[in-house]
């Protein structure tokens, strides 16, 4: 199994590193613009979505991202909940939990996706880098993808496909959390910087 240690000294690693930190940075800037120049018309949106949706519509929305590779990503929801001041407690213990259970059901997902149509015609054109970063990286390659801009569904869907050991699987899931958080506080700097130059 690979070293931490030993992916990060692989220039690839480090690529998608700096990518995830510009998504970042540029996440907190289109916040912030956001915030200043349309503050108002998007807390409305915001709030009206959020009471849509409520807890079980996050934990679904969040879930369809993570498990079907459901176009709408989970830091959609996140910023909808910063805008809309919903409990940051409740807010990233739904997220989190529906992101890693939506992992789950892709890692077991998966294989049977081979099966449809268009799912197996899109697996098969991204499954030769898959199988190279999954043979880079080990493991660690769903670890990569939970942190980075890498398409997290995806490589859950291919951890099944590949029939990774699902309890190391399941421990690489584990580092969404952090991710999840992140975003969150850097949706809330942006949105806080917003409201104190207005």
């Amino acid at each position: 199994m690979k070293r931490p240690a030993d992916i990060a000294d692989d220039p690839l690693f480090r690529k998608l590193a700096w990518k995830g930190v510009g998504l970042m940075l540029l996440s907190v800037v289109t916040v912030m613009l956001l915030g200043y120049f349309l503050f108002e018309p998007v807390t409305t949106a915001a709030v009206q979505a959020v009471e849509f949706l409520g807890p079980i519509g996050l934990f679904i929305g969040v879930f369809a991202s993570d498990a079907l590779g459901f176009p709408v990503p989970p830091s959609t929801y996140l910023f909808a909940a910063v805008a809309a001041e919903s409990p940051i407690a409740i807010v990233l213990a739904i997220t989190i939990i529906a992101s890693i259970t939506g992992a789950t059901v892709a890692y077991h997902v998966g294989p049977l996706l081979t099966r449809a149509p268009i799912v197996g015609r899109i697996l098969e054109r991204h499954r030769p880098r898959g199988e190279a970063l999954f043979e880079r990286w080990g493991i660690w390659a769903v670890g990569i993808a939970a942190l980075t801009p890498l398409p997290f569904a995806l490589f859950c869907w291919l951890a099944g496909i590949y029939k990774m050991p699902f309890k190391r699987f399941f421990s690489a899931t584990l580092v969404r959390a952090p991710r999840i958080i992140a975003y969150y506080g850097f949706f809330a700097l942006g949105w806080a910087g917003a409201a104190a130059l207005g």
